[in-house]
């Protein structure tokens, strides 16, 4: 029987959305102190130090929407603003120590959450479970970074 991948696709789709309302529901009810795409831009920050471009295109908003983001984060000390080393003209954004700190508190929080929504699921479609995330990490990681983060 052939797989039924359109099926397939219009799943994806309609989970991931679940999964973030239940991560956003999860970041209000234990009142942390950023939003949801505050914690995406610290956490691609995270990985690596970028300008302000950079970091709006990865994150998928405009630049207008990242600068305020971006003010919001640095006057709460979690990004800092330096400028590069290789062109002084180029602002770049980092993550200061307690903008990393936050965010390990947070992924704690968010892992205790989904743990706990997966504590129901019998061990064998567990098993099943995480066959199917390697096999969807094995598709859309090499995508992702080969196109900078978006989705074009």
């Amino acid at each position: 029987m052939d797989a039924d991948r359109h099926g397939i696709s219009l799943s994806i789709l309609q989970i991931i959305p679940s999964i973030m309302r239940l991560l956003a529901a999860e970041l209000r009810r234990a009142n942390t102190p950023v939003l949801p795409p505050q914690l995406g831009a610290l956490t691609i920050l995270a990985e690596s130090s970028c300008n302000l471009s950079e970091l709006a295109e990865q994150h998928g908003v405009s630049l207008p929407t990242m600068s305020s983001t971006m003010s919001k984060l640095v006057s709460n000390g979690w990004v800092e603003r330096h400028r590069s080393e290789e062109d002084r003209r180029v602002v770049l954004l980092s993550i200061t120590p307690a903008g990393r700190e936050l965010i390990e508190e947070i992924g704690h929080m968010l892992l205790n959450r989904i743990t706990a929504q997966l504590s129901e699921i019998p061990n064998a479609d567990l098993n099943t479970l995480q066959d199917g995330l390697s096999i969807l990490q094995t598709v859309f990681t090499p995508f992702v970074f080969k196109n900078g983060g978006n989705a074009a």
